[in-house]
C-alpha cells in the first residue's frame, strides 16, 4: 500500500474534500461499481488542476497510483485490500479519527453509487453497511492500551472483510473457462 503520508500530501496540495483514510474508503465504495479514476477524483477534488501544472500531475500521479493499486487489490483473489489508514506510529486518537473517516467515505462512495438500498445485497451485506456506519462513529478520545491496540486491529479486519464482502457480493467471480 502506499504511505498514508504521501497520499494526504498529495490530496491537500490538490485542494481535496477529504482526508486521505476518508478519499481511500470512497474509491473503495466506488470501485464496487467499478468506477473509473476520473469519477473517484470528481468526488475528491474541487476542481481539477490546470493539465499544464507539473507539479499538480506528479500529485495525481500519486492518486493514480493509489487507484490502480485498490483496484488490483480487490479484484486479488488472495482478498489483498489494505486500508489506507495513519500508520502504527501515529497516536491512537487519530488512527480511530483514521478508521471512522475511512469508513464514512466508503459510505459516501456507498450512496453515490446507489447500491445502500440495493435489492442485490444479501442480509449479510446489509450487517456490513450497518457495521461500518457505527464504525463510522468511533470517538478519537479513546486511550490507547494492548486491550484497544487488539480490538482496534480486530476492527480495521473488520472493516476490510466487510469490503470485500461487499464487492464480491455485487461483482461475483467468474470462473476461468477452460479449454479442454
Amino acid at each position: 500500500m502506499l504511505d498514508f503520508e504521501r497520499v494526504q500530501i498529495a490530496l491537500e496540495n490538490l485542494g481535496a474534500t477529504a482526508d486521505a483514510a476518508e478519499s481511500h474508503g470512497t474509491l473503495c465504495a466506488l470501485l464496487l461499481d467499478d468506477a473509473v479514476f476520473a469519477t473517484w477524483l470528481s468526488h475528491t477534488l474541487e476542481d481539477l488542476p490546470d493539465q499544464g501544472n507539473v507539479l499538480a500531475a506528479e500529485r495525481l500521479g500519486v492518486l493514480e497510483e493509489l487507484y490502480q493499486l485498490t483496484r488490483e487489490q480487490l479484484h486479488d483473489e488472495e482478498l489483498g485490500l489494505q486500508l489506507l489508514l495513519p500508520d502504527e506510529s501515529e497516536d491512537f486518537g487519530l488512527r480511530l479519527l483514521g478508521l471512522a473517516s475511512w469508513c464514512q467515505g466508503f459510505l459516501y462512495g456507498v450512496g453515490v453509487v446507489g447500491i445502500g438500498s440495493d435489492d442485490r445485497l444479501d442480509v449479510e451485506a446489509r450487517e456490513c453497511l450497518s457495521d461500518l456506519l457505527e464504525i463510522s462513529k468511533l470517538r478519537h478520545d479513546e486511550e490507547s492500551s494492548e486491550e484497544s491496540e487488539l480490538q482496534f486491529a480486530e476492527i480495521v479486519e473488520h472493516v476490510r472483510m466487510s469490503a470485500l464482502l461487499l464487492y464480491e457480493s455485487l461483482n461475483p467471480l467468474k470462473p476461468e473457462s477452460t479449454v479442454h
